[in-house]
């Protein structure tokens, strides 16, 4: 991306709490010369066209603000940069964030130098990976690799059984708008009065329906289908 005449670097910071959109802009301000912060609460292409911003800086710390972030690049103009802070990425995620074009994931507690990399990575269009996030592929694809070999006699209806997605029930749409919030297990059953062990149960039946491999996977797929309101 070109920066034009002498305007400084503009990144648009998005987390979930005014501290932590305080703390990043602070790490931002401090690791790149002359860059002009602004911040918002929510991932959306329309605010961050409104900002006019070159590249954006996302906070994600629930399920939903990592589907979220895909959205996001899928719908983003070219030019936008693209940083994600995120820990222990799920490799699915990082694949579906690759795929858009997203310019770099880092962890969650960068610092100034990890920032100032990402940023500079997003704004001339490279891609930077966390270790983590590297590892996990790998280590994905090796055994998608092995699925594909013990798959190889499946029918053709088997094939496509991922294109039927079965009704959630009012319980299993609780249980997946409440992950989305970023709740775990514990959290889920106390919220809903049920044991851990059925929060459990419903998670599977959750992730079974919607052919989803994880549940960020699921979140992102109740958001698209309009089971999570947003």
């Amino acid at each position: 991306m070109d920066k034009k005449d002498d305007i400084s670097l503009r990144v648009l910071v998005v987390a979930g709490t005014s501290a932590r959109r305080a703390h990043l802009a602070g790490v931002i301000s401090r690791a790149v010369r002359g860059v002009n912060v602004t911040c918002d609460s929510q991932i959306s292409p329309a605010r961050f066209a409104a900002a006019k911003a070159d590249v954006m800086v996302a906070d994600l710390d629930t399920p939903a603000s990592a589907a979220a972030m895909l959205d996001f690049l899928q719908d983003a103009p070219a030019v936008a940069g693209s940083v994600a802070l995120i820990d222990d990425p799920e490799p699915a995620w990082v694949r579906s964030a690759l795929r858009a074009s997203i310019h770099a994931i880092i962890s969650r507690d960068a610092n100034s130098e990890d920032m100032q990399i990402a940023v500079q990575a997003a704004e001339a269009g490279f891609v930077l990976l966390h270790p983590t996030s590297v590892q996990g592929l790998l280590q994905s694809s090796a055994i998608d690799q092995m699925r594909d070999i013990n798959d190889e006699d499946m029918d053709h209806e088997n094939l496509h059984r991922e294109d039927v997605v079965e009704d959630l029930t009012t319980r299993e749409s609780e249980v997946l708008r409440l992950v989305s919030m970023g709740l775990g297990n514990k959290e889920i059953a106390a919220r809903l009065a049920i044991s851990e062990h059925t929060a459990k149960f419903h998670i599977s039946s959750i992730l079974g329906k919607l052919h989803a491999a994880s549940r960020t996977e699921a979140v992102s797929l109740g958001i698209r289908k309009g089971l999570i309101p947003i």
